[in-house]
């Protein structure tokens, strides 16, 4: 039975994830929001459950696969000056690699219908809830989860600090999608809040705030929107972002001039 342990503690490792995110936010949610709190349904807890369990055991065997393949391809003088680092100083720099990666491919996501038609299942979320921020596509939670551990591993920092890393960022995440009306003031174009990614769950938000942790990267990338910039109605996003405006300024110069032939047709007529 013993080939069966490490599958029973991935197991169980998402049950206390889940137990562990319930008894932090749903107290919250019920104190502080009350009639407006939603309840958690049973999809989004399996959906947590999941992705907190064996979704980020075959994302680890996914990175660390890929990342011995490719840390044969550096030089070995670089990995020793990585890991000659104090501890630190390798944990600041997998939290800044992390973060980058998650900003750039969650902006990509609403830009390239391709990834749109996988990251849009993270936006059917309606209401805002601790237990729904996990729905995730499969494939939308890989290439996020994948892309944002890999240069760490690559690069040899210590496996502690992308542990804690890891640890931290899931239950920020659950934080982010609490229906708490938390902000942190100016300091939210440094660290992101709940109200502040709330915004983006919107549709007159949905190409601000791609940010995970670090709300910084949309304030250098000109994609940052404070929370009191303006109210809207929370509904669901079922569309990617906006096109590139030249392209929308094209389109729309060509519409008028097919308006403007069927006048003259019509004149001539």
């Amino acid at each position: 039975m013993n080939f069966l342990q490490p599958s029973m503690e991935v197991f169980a490792s998402g049950l206390l994830f889940v137990a562990l995110s319930a008894l932090i936010f749903w107290p919250l949610e019920e104190i502080f929001e009350g009639e407006k709190a939603a309840r958690p349904k049973l999809k989004d807890l399996a959906y947590l459950w999941f992705y907190q369990s064996y979704g980020l055991w075959m994302a680890a065997g996914i990175v660390y696969e890929t990342a011995f393949l490719i840390r044969h391809l550096l030089p070995h003088a670089w990995l020793s000056i990585v890991q000659q680092q104090p501890f630190w100083l390798q944990a600041l720099a997998a939290l800044l690699m992390a973060e980058i990666w998650v900003y750039l491919a969650h902006r990509l996501s609403h830009r390239w219908d391709f990834l749109w038609q996988f990251h849009k299942v993270h936006h059917t979320v309606e209401e805002m809830t601790w237990s729904a921020s996990s729905r995730q596509h499969p494939a939308d939670f890989l290439f996020i989860v994948v892309g944002a551990n890999l240069p760490a591993l690559v690069l040899g920092i210590d496996l502690r600090s992308i542990a804690l890393l890891v640890m931290f960022e899931r239950l920020y995440t659950v934080l982010l999608h609490s229906n708490l009306g938390l902000d942190w003031g100016w300091f939210s174009k440094v660290i992101a809040s709940p109200r502040l990614h709330r915004m983006h769950h919107l549709p007159s938000g949905n190409d601000k705030n791609y940010a995970g942790i670090l709300s910084l990267l949309d304030w250098l990338g000109h994609t940052y929107q404070s929370p009191e910039s303006h109210g809207q109605p929370q509904r669901m996003i079922t569309k990617p972002a906006a096109k590139d405006k030249c392209l929308t300024d094209g389109a729309a110069r060509l519409s008028g001039r097919e308006h403007l032939r069927g006048a003259h047709v019509r004149r001539i007529i």
